[in-house]
This record gives structure tokens, C-alpha cells and sequence, in this order.
């Protein structure tokens, strides 16, 4: 049986998702996933009409940020991480179609679906001049900061929810340490809570699923062997479901 790490508002619906393809999996949350407090105050502060590029980085990053986001200049474009964030963002488009003055919005390939692929775009190669508005949870995505930065961008963070650690994790059902022979886990954060929490010996022997080489890295100089690692592209259900099923075959 497989753990899918998650944040405690996902893991049912993760879950579900895997259940369906026949896969049988334990949504696990070592942290939950909050708004801030002041999100309007946060989010009307930004400079939109001087933004070049916008990145919304997770589902939850453009659903608390897009009701105070005014309509945004001709020059600026707007970047999603994650199928269902770029659908949140067609969403709105579709209700609001004025708010991005009928710019494209851009997604990378389905096999991209990373911070790592969507600096891999084109267009966000040279940025020299540029202003860049990433809205993310806090701590999360330094890899997409500090390469625009070093790409030329002036990068500013618009941080519109918290990831907190859990006191006691919460499973989708009992399970016990023998029931497992795989992991799933998409960000450092959550493989290093994983580490804080359940043995070391155990997490090494287990064979573990990472969205990015960034995760994979992470987790050989945790102690995983590299024999053990598998990296697929993309962090939504479909992505890492696909995975799953070659690794069956």
C-alpha cells in the first residue's frame, strides 16, 4: 500500500482520486493549510499595474488571491503551476473575462507541472528589467525566486496563506508501518516532516515517488537510496497516479 502526503485538506480527496484507478492508497497530513489572516490587506498592496509576469503557484494561491485582483495591464502575463490551478484561473476568466485584458495564460506542458518546468518556458528565460509577482504560500517555491532573480527579474513574494506542521498526523484510515511499501510526496517540506516524524530506517527502505530531480535530491541526502527514488513531472493525482500504474506494470 502506497501513503499519499498531502496537506489535511487533500488527503480524502487524493485518495478518492487514486480509489478510483483501482489503486489503493492512505491519504496522510503532516500539516495543514491556512489563509492568512489579512489576505485583501496582502494582496491589494501589490503593484499589479507595474507587474510584467504573475506566477499563481498552487490552487489555493489563486483562490484566495484573484477576488482582489483588479484588472491587470496589457503588458502583463500570468503563469499557473498545476492543472487545477490553471483551471481555477480559466474559472474566473471565464466569469470575470476583463480582469487579464484577454492575455493567454500560460501553463507548462503536462509533464512540467513543477516549478522546475515552468522555468523551463521560453519566455521566462530572459528577464532582465522585469517585475514578477509570485503568490504562494509562505516558505514555499524559493527555487522559482531565486532563479528569476538571477535571471534579472526584481521578484516580490505575495504570500496569501501558512503551511503548519500537525501536533499528531491524520490518515485517511488506520494504518500500521508494515501495511507500507511506498510513498508518495510532493515537496521538501513534507518529506522532511516525514522524517520528523517516523523512523529513518524505515523511510529508506520504502520506495518513494517525488514531483522533481529538486525532491529527489532532497531526499538521497535524507538517507533514501537512489534505487528507491522515482521522479514523475507533475504533482496533481492524474500525474502521479500514471506513475504509480507503471510502476505496477
Amino acid at each position: 500500500m502506497w501513503l499519499v502526503l498531502r496537506p489535511e485538506h487533500k488527503i480524502h480527496l487524493s485518495q478518492d482520486a487514486f480509489a478510483q484507478a483501482g489503486i489503493d492508497v492512505i491519504g496522510l497530513a503532516l500539516q495543514t493549510v491556512l489563509p492568512k489572516d489579512n489576505v485583501q490587506e496582502i494582496v491589494t498592496q501589490q503593484d499589479f499595474i507595474h507587474t510584467d509576469v504573475i506566477i499563481f503557484t498552487s490552487q489555493m494561491a489563486a483562490q484566495l488571491a484573484l477576488p482582489f485582483i483588479g484588472d491587470l495591464p496589457n503588458h502583463t502575463y500570468i503563469y499557473a503551476i498545476g492543472k487545477s490551478t490553471f483551471q481555477t484561473l480559466a474559472q474566473w476568466t471565464e466569469q470575470y473575462p476583463f480582469w487579464c485584458n484577454s492575455h493567454q495564460m500560460i501553463v507548462p506542458p503536462v509533464a512540467q507541472q513543477t516549478s522546475e518546468g515552468i522555468l523551463q518556458l521560453p519566455s521566462l528565460q530572459q528577464l532582465a528589467g522585469k517585475r514578477a509577482l509570485i503568490i504562494k504560500g509562505e516558505r514555499g517555491r524559493s527555487t522559482l525566486t531565486e532563479t528569476m532573480t538571477e535571471r534579472g527579474a526584481q521578484v516580490t513574494s505575495c504570500m496569501v496563506y501558512e503551511r503548519n506542521a500537525l501536533t499528531t498526523p491524520i490518515a485517511t484510515q488506520v494504518w500500521e508501518l508494515d501495511d507500507i511499501h511506498g510513498v508518495v510526496v510532493t515537496s521538501n517540506e513534507q518529506l522532511q516532516l516525514a522524517y520528523d516524524v517516523y523512523p529513518h530506517s524505515w523511510l529508506c527502505e520504502l520506495k518513494w515517488i517525488v514531483v522533481s530531480p529538486r525532491i529527489a535530491q532532497y531526499a538521497h541526502a535524507l538517507g533514501i537510496p537512489n534505487h528507491n527514488i522515482t521522479v514523475t513531472h507533475g504533482a496533481d493525482d492524474a500525474a502521479l497516479i500514471e506513475r504509480i500504474q507503471q510502476l505496477m506494470e
